[in-house]
């Protein structure tokens, strides 16, 4: 008995058709891991404007501690607007710039406040840009929020007398150190969760990524890292290399600098803390708090916390005076 004729070919056309299908498929599975899950977290990343509802902090202000505060406006370096919060102190030692982590707003830091107050400083809280009430269209991971900090220490030092300390959370951690780098006024830097650089940081977050469901292994870290980077500095008009913590490190010189993490924190694992700490000298000191949070060491720390923090204050309060004299009498700041 033979084949008819009709049979053999409609299984080649069904043969044509499976392999055609097959190429499809495999095309629109390339499509999505190397085309339209690098070109969406990307622009989630940076042009997205989302804020956490943060139930442990919401509709807590300054006056919830029965702190006096001023809602000041101000503008970064190159003219976003930003909002903040000025808890003024009597007879203070300096001023304490305080600022939140990503996609969170100054509220994250109000806890903070009666600490830094009590002792004597003034606190200027604030929200970068593209978070809270300030504008902004994009999140740059430091690269222009630091330009923002340094705004906001520059309205504190013209609003009160004294060194000015920078105490950041996460993306406010790497936002603080970019700016000290930048600043030799800055007097001390409390770095809490903070990431090396931002490739670093992708990268461990993909591989975050990849494990929270099986068939998300099929993203491979490479090159989706590269391309996740390629579209953040795109959407977000910034060169992603500029988020370089761990090169900030070792700009801070002698002043001291407090770096902060969690035992337990998978997003921003302890180590980084103590390789910023290794790159920033022996000026710097490392707190591990026992806890599973991000950027909840504060709460989670307690007394640790504090103690650490008040040690920062008193070493940058002793070396802020010395610090300012130095920079006046720099040939360049003769120059200008």
């Amino acid at each position: 008995m033979t084949n008819h004729p009709v049979s053999k070919t409609r299984t080649r056309a069904w043969g044509r058709w499976a392999r055609r299908a097959v190429i499809a498929a495999a095309a629109l599975v390339l499509l999505f891991v190397f085309g339209w899950v690098p070109y969406f977290f990307g622009g989630l990343a940076t042009t997205r404007r989302f804020q956490f509802n943060d139930r442990e902090n919401g509709g807590l202000t300054p006056a919830s501690f029965d702190l006096a505060f001023e809602e000041v406006s101000f503008r970064s370096r190159d003219g976003v607007a930003l909002a903040g919060w000025w808890v003024p102190a009597p007879e203070p030692e300096g001023t304490v710039v305080m600022v939140h982590g990503l996609n969170r707003s100054r509220v994250e830091m109000v806890k903070k406040v009666p600490f830094a107050h009590d002792r004597g400083w003034n606190v200027l809280l604030f929200d970068l840009r593209h978070h809270g009430e300030s504008g902004g269209e994009a999140t740059t991971f430091g690269v222009r929020e630091k330009d923002d900090v340094r705004a906001a220490a520059d309205l504190a030092r013209e609003r009160s007398a004294g060194p000015v300390v920078l105490w950041g959370v996460s993306l406010g951690g790497a936002s603080v150190m970019l700016a000290a780098a930048d600043d030799p006024l800055v007097a001390g830097v409390i770095c809490d969760s903070s990431f090396r650089n931002l490739r670093d940081t992708v990268a461990h977050h993909i591989r975050l990524f990849r494990g929270w469901r099986w068939w998300l292994r099929a993203v491979p870290a490479w090159p989706v890292t590269d391309e996740v980077l390629f579209w953040m500095g795109h959407k977000g008009g910034f060169d992603a290399r500029e988020a370089d913590v761990l090169a900030a490190a070792t700009r801070l010189g002698d002043r001291p600098v407090l770096f902060v993490a969690n035992s337990e924190d998978r997003r921003m694992p302890k180590e980084i803390a103590f390789d910023l700490a290794a790159a920033a000298g022996p000026a710097a000191e490392v707190l591990i708090v026992p806890g599973r949070s991000h950027g909840g060491a504060w709460r989670d720390g307690g007394a640790a916390y504090e103690t650490a923090a008040a040690s920062l204050l008193e070493a940058a309060e002793r070396t802020g005076n010395a610090a300012r004299v130095a920079v006046r009498r720099s040939p360049e700041m003769r120059s200008r």
